[in-house]
């Protein structure tokens, strides 16, 4: 009887570990770009902000200007819409400070292209709003084809005597 109890145990474990999904390798993993951030609203223009985002694996995401802020990295999301050309990537990421702060941004990346709108809320309310673009910043460079070496012809030296 231990026997049998000891078999259905080990094959509930195993079967438990087949049955959970694989996770899926975000489009985004790893990809760096770099933006320009402006503020609308404003009567007086403001100076345009620079900015490197990031979004890491499992799903994490970083802003260098956002964390200036005092907001951690957080989640995104994304859908991918591949009846376009080049595929459209559209995005969204919610950051929360302990000041009960939000760090709002949506986007969409066509290609090598990205743009988007930040919202930054403080209790609820609307204080500063960007529009950003910008383009991949660590895109692979393709690799130069090797350059073709002339063969050698070395002299035979057993005909050297002829």
């Amino acid at each position: 009887m231990k026997k049998i109890a000891l078999l259905l145990l080990i094959s509930c474990y195993s079967l438990a570990g087949l049955a959970q999904a694989k996770k899926v390798k975000s489009p985004l993993d790893g990809r760096i770009y770099a933006i320009t951030l402006t503020e609308e609203g404003k009567k007086k223009t403001p100076e345009p902000i620079k900015d490197d985002m990031s979004f890491l694996p499992a799903n994490k995401f970083k802003s260098n200007y956002m964390f200036q802020a005092q907001f951690p990295q957080a989640d995104y999301e994304y859908e991918i819409d591949s009846t376009t050309t080049p595929i459209t990537i559209k995005f969204s990421v919610e950051s929360k400070n302990a000041d009960e702060g939000r760090f709002s941004w949506d986007g969409t990346i066509e290609g090598d292209n990205i743009t988007g709108t930040v919202n930054i809320r403080k209790k609820g309310k609307i204080i500063h709003t960007y529009a950003y673009t910008g383009t991949h910043k660590n895109k692979k460079k393709v690799k130069p084809a090797p350059k073709v070496v002339a063969p050698v012809v070395v002299p035979d030296s057993t005909k050297a005597g002829e």
